[in-house]
């Protein structure tokens, strides 16, 4: 009786290969959430020697990131071309591709080429082309392309699938809550919240259509004939320790022959192909006469070696030669004296660095935010190919991320700290004045002197992120005091990003178009910017008011100690810079006292003005707030503050005196920090308003009868806050507080921390749909809700259902 063989090399290598795909798969469905925790989700590019080897001489620099992909080509040595089969993921989608195809095969002419030595030459051409300064590795390399397949074309059609298919279901009358249910729970599965959008996503499933086609004819057509990479490991398998050999007792069945992916084996069952036997265990496991074993040795007899012509190489290494300077060639970048302006991701090396090292994987394209990243074409040139370019119209750089730089496995996009990507300029803004509408409106003078219509539009300037805002205004302003607001560019400043070109409400081109530079330079930060010293607004003369001192600066921490010793802290809270002050004095012996407190972003100076408000509002520079005749104005990066020294100074003439500082300031547009819009409008006392980032700024508000001295809530410069109160009749308020964390990690650790403590105040607790509600012995009751990186509280409030009702309005706009 025959022993029985035990095949588990054959199902450890299924094993192997079902997990190594699933986490490929994982790595690219939740690339997002992983990058932003820093994991290392290319780590499947950097197993690439094709890629390692292409980037290296291209760049002619030593990658160090690239050490998976020589620890695989090492482990070839003893294991031969073991990577094909058990971790390859573009090979495990064709072994499935190749399964639905099997009954095709059956009746498929096998009249396609199957000579094993294409690839060879492509990797010859590959390499020689290398030498000669074109990277065009990365459009054969099978993990690159595995992942723009499957995160550009694949995933994205199996989104906008499911959406419609769910959004069909979800409005069915009765049942289509049911498929609602279903659909987040498919939207969760393939973290699919939105369906993403890539520009040629047609070539690149074609292109896999392609490659998959072959399977019809032979199996694992792509990794017997083409793949250079393949052909890598296939030279460096000749000294492996586990090669093919068939014993006597093998009768040529053929059944080893009929079932090999690869071809590797000769039609007597007994030869096999040199560089093809990719350890997939196969042979071993259907033979029935248990005949086929993996040794260091093998019978020179049962070696088959690939008939490689030197004529061919040759041929390869002319037609490099003679290809390379055709694509190389570029117009667009002749007629603009080698500049392109193509808008690079932020981190990206110099251009001909950039186009050495890119490997065209895709994955920065995949992880962006916006959707902004899509290939290039052929517009910069074919050497250009694939990489990764900006397309402002479709999305803009997101000032606070830098998940692009973080995924590149090449160099090619230098990894960057969030401060210092925020100086990195991509390109600069250009406005065409033909379209623009102010612009436009403004053009039409003489015709709007005659019949007005509101030009003015600024929505650039809005939305640019830049903290002193790289987008102004120029204004024109008539007899009848009406405005046109033009805007200008700030080139110093602006970095590129294309939110203004995104959202610019031009139909078709935008009127603000911003053009990439090379190589990316960094702007100046705002305190190396030539704004004027906050001393330029306290002129010797303001209107009636002479200046009496001198002005005076305290720049810095510890000069602000030198001159509000007790009270600097609040303020230190802030970004702040310095405090500029002057006393001015009139005929009749009054006195002023004017502090112009100047922070290095306006949502500080408006935190600051929200701290220290009081009284009525009143209409002056970007908000302003009268106490009796104390004045307190918010604009831009600065709060002023006017309050009287000496004598009986009415209130009108501090607010002159105000004015008169607000008038030598440059125009800028009231920006709210994003975080005061997810504040619910209905029932809001809008002066209780309070915008901060520290816990010494909650001290000072009454939020519960216990003092609370730890930082429960997690606050430090990397959070922004805002407070504010809500009335509901005469004797019915509550607080609002809202929170937002730098991650969702630090949102639910401060949950946890925040509701630990109210549990340990001994207060009743109750829990409604994710909202955790305690009352408190004096009938007070405050609610806690969580929503990604945001915590929403509801502090003092007499009726619990309206705190809760709020945070679930609160929710809705988050």
């Amino acid at each position: 009786m025959k022993k029985k063989q035990n095949n588990w090399p054959f199902y450890t290598r299924r094993v192997i290969q079902f997990i190594s795909f699933s986490l490929f798969l994982y790595l690219l469905l939740f690339l997002d959430p992983l990058t932003e925790r820093d994991a290392s989700v290319n780590v499947f590019l950097r197993m690439s020697p094709l890629s390692a080897i292409g980037a290296m001489m291209a760049a002619r620099k030593f990658i160090f990131n690239y050490w998976p992909a020589f620890l695989i080509l090492f482990l070839t040595i003893p294991f031969g071309r073991y990577f094909c089969a058990w971790i390859c993921p573009l090979g495990t989608t064709i072994d499935i591709t190749d399964g639905f195809f099997a009954g095709f095969r059956k009746y498929a002419r096998k009249s396609v080429y199957d000579g094993r030595r294409i690839k060879y030459y492509l990797l010859a051409f590959l390499l020689l082309s290398l030498l000669l300064g074109l990277q065009c590795a990365g459009w054969f390399d099978p993990l690159s392309i595995a992942t723009s397949v499957f995160a550009m074309s694949i995933h994205p059609y199996i989104v906008h699938l499911g959406d419609s298919f769910f959004g069909y279901l979800g409005n069915i009358p009765f049942f289509g809550h049911v498929f609602s249910f279903f659909h987040t729970f498919f939207q969760d599965v393939l973290f699919a919240y939105h369906a993403p959008f890539f520009r040629a996503h047609g070539i690149l499933l074609f292109v896999f259509i392609l490659i998959i086609t072959f399977g019809i004819v032979l199996r694992r057509y792509w990794c017997r004939n083409i793949c250079p990479m393949g052909a890598l490991f296939a030279l460096f398998s000749d000294w492996s320790f586990f090669k093919r050999n068939v014993s006597s007792t093998c009768t040529s069945c053929g059944l080893c022959v009929e079932k090999c992916g690869m071809g590797a084996i000769g039609s007597d069952g007994k030869s096999t192909k040199e560089g093809e036997c990719i350890l997939c265990m196969t042979c071993r496991k259907v033979c029935p006469e248990h005949s086929v074993t993996f040794r260091r040795q093998q019978p020179p007899i049962q070696k088959y070696a690939i008939d490689l012509s030197r004529r061919a190489f040759v041929v390869s290494g002319i037609t490099s030669a003679a290809i390379i300077p055709f694509l190389k060639l570029n117009y667009r970048k002749k007629i603009n004296k080698e500049n392109v302006s193509v808008i690079r991701p932020p981190g990206a090396v110099n251009e001909k660095e950039f186009l050495a090292r890119c490997i065209r994987c895709g994955e920065c394209m995949k992880v962006c935010k916006t959707n902004g990243l899509h290939p290039v074409l052929l517009e910069y040139g074919i050497d250009g190919v694939w990489t990764p370019q900006l397309i402002p119209r479709i999305g803009y750089c997101d000032y606070g991320c830098v998940l692009c730089t973080r995924v590149c496995p090449s160099g090619a996009i230098k990894r960057l700290p969030l401060e210092e990507k925020r100086w990195v300029a991509l390109g600069k803004a250009r406005i065409d004045h033909n379209r623009c509408i102010p612009w436009v409106g403004y053009s039409r003078l003489p015709e709007l002197k005659k019949e007005w219509q509101d030009f003015n539009c600024g929505v650039c300037e809005e939305v640019c992120p830049v903290p002193t805002k790289a987008i102004h205004f120029n204004t024109y302003v008539d007899e009848q005091g009406r405005e046109i607001r033009r805007p200008f560019v700030r080139e110093d400043v602006c970095v590129g990003c294309g939110f203004c070109e995104k959202v610019c409400p031009v139909l078709g081109t935008s009127a603000i178009v911003v053009e990439g530079i090379q190589p990316q330079t960094t702007v100046k930060k705002e305190r190396d910017l030539k704004i004027l010293p906050s001393g330029n607004f306290l002129p010797k003369t303001l209107g009636n008011w002479k200046r009496i001192t001198e002005t005076k600066a305290y720049e810095g921490k510890e000069k602000l100690y030198e001159y509000i010793n007790g009270g600097a802290e609040p303020y230190l809270s802030y970004s702040f810079i310095r405090v500029t002050n002057a006393e001015y004095g009139d005929d009749t012996g009054k006195e002023i006292l004017i502090d112009i407190w100047e922070f290095e972003t306006a949502e500080d100076a408006f935190g600051v003005f929200t701290k220290d408000r009081a009284g009525i509002d009143i209409k002056l520079g970007n908000r302003a707030a009268l106490f009796e005749n104390y004045l307190c104005i918010w604009n831009d990066v600065y709060c002023i503050k006017v309050e009287p020294r000496q004598g009986d100074i009415p209130a009108g003439e501090i607010t002159a005196a105000g004015k008169s500082v607000i008038d030598l300031m440059p125009y800028k547009k009231e920006m709210l920090p994003d975080i005061v819009r997810y504040l619910p409008e209905n029932n809001l006392v809008k002066e209780s308003l309070k915008f901060f980032h520290k816990k010494i700024i909650l001290d000072n508000i009454f939020i519960s009868d216990n003092f609370i001295e730890e930082n429960v809530f997690h606050l430090s410069e990397q959070t922004n806050a805002v407070i504010a109160e809500y009335e509901y009749g005469e004797e019915v308020s509550l607080l609002l507080m809202l929170v937002k964390y730098p991650d969702s990690n630090i949102a639910s650790s401060a949950l946890e921390d925040a509701i630990q403590l109210w549990r340990a105040w001994g207060e009743n607790e109750m829990v409604t749909d994710a909202i955790h509600t305690f009352q408190s012995k004096n009938a007070y009751s405050t609610s806690f809700l969580r929503e990604k990186h945001f915590l929403a509280a509801t502090f003092l409030s007499k009726n619990r259902e309206e705190g809760e009702k709020l945070l679930k309005s609160v929710l809705e706009k988050l």
